[in-house]
């Protein structure tokens, strides 16, 4: 296990360079504490199934370039138990997998007050899943419009949320303010005051806070779990 835990930081090291990328960055890309990827890198914990997908999307690369225990390997229940087993010929699970109807995730374009997700008809897109999810049907997506979050999503990209109406802070949501479309940032709460801070390469994007004084409603409609780039036709 302490041998696993070393060839998964040298291999998320190696991305990181490769990718020109910072643990910070990957961090918050993916939706993690700096603290738990400090802890994958100083061999004190192994990222799960779910973070180590959602890091093989951000390097463009497979489970098994990340944690070599997925290599050739398939998953199945024995004795009532999930555990992985070696040998299986991972081409024919694939197709197995994906050849079965797959709920996909409705990406928005624009989301303001006052509507409920499942009427908004600014579905601009369509995706599939790239792992399955507890509760497919609270998962939707948004285009991000603008810069301001653009270490975490790049202008024009999407922005994979779950339906929920509070956060910790320091955590990435859309949010509504003021009926306004919603604005993915990162959430603040304090007694009398709320802080969306952009997290962009551009410095002129400050902080956006909200008091009863100068703000009306401002509404959480969903935690961002990670960023989709839309397919480019050509």
């Amino acid at each position: 296990m302490d041998e696993q835990k070393k060839v998964i930081a040298s291999n998320i090291k190696s991305l990181l360079v490769k990718n020109n990328m910072t643990q910070s960055e990957l961090a918050n890309r993916i939706g993690i504490a700096k603290s738990t990827m400090s802890d994958y890198m100083n061999y004190r914990a192994m990222p799960g199934p779910g973070v180590l997908e959602k890091m093989a999307i951000v390097f463009g690369v497979t489970k098994a370039d990340i944690d070599t225990t997925y290599k050739n390997t398939t998953a199945q229940i024995i004795n009532g138990k999930l555990e992985l087993v070696k040998g299986t010929n991972l081409v024919e699970q694939y197709l197995s997998i994906h050849n079965k109807k797959t709920r996909k995730i409705p990406i928005i374009g624009k989301i303001a007050a006052g509507q409920p997700i499942e009427a908004i008809e600014d579905i601009v897109d369509e995706i599939v899943p790239p792992y399955e999810v507890a509760n497919p049907t609270e998962i939707f997506g948004l285009v991000v419009h603008g810069e301001s979050m653009n270490k975490i999503v790049p202008n024009g990209n999407y922005a994979i949320l779950r339906k929920q109406s509070e956060v910790e802070n320091g955590e990435i949501a859309a949010v509504i303010v003021n009926g306004n479309f919603a604005t993915l940032k990162k959430v603040y709460k304090f007694t009398d005051l709320i802080v969306l801070e952009p997290s962009s390469y551009d410095d002129s994007f400050i902080d956006q806070k909200y008091t009863k004084e100068n703000c009306e409603d401002i509404k959480i409609i969903g935690k961002y779990l990670y960023s989709v780039s839309p397919m480019i036709n050509n």
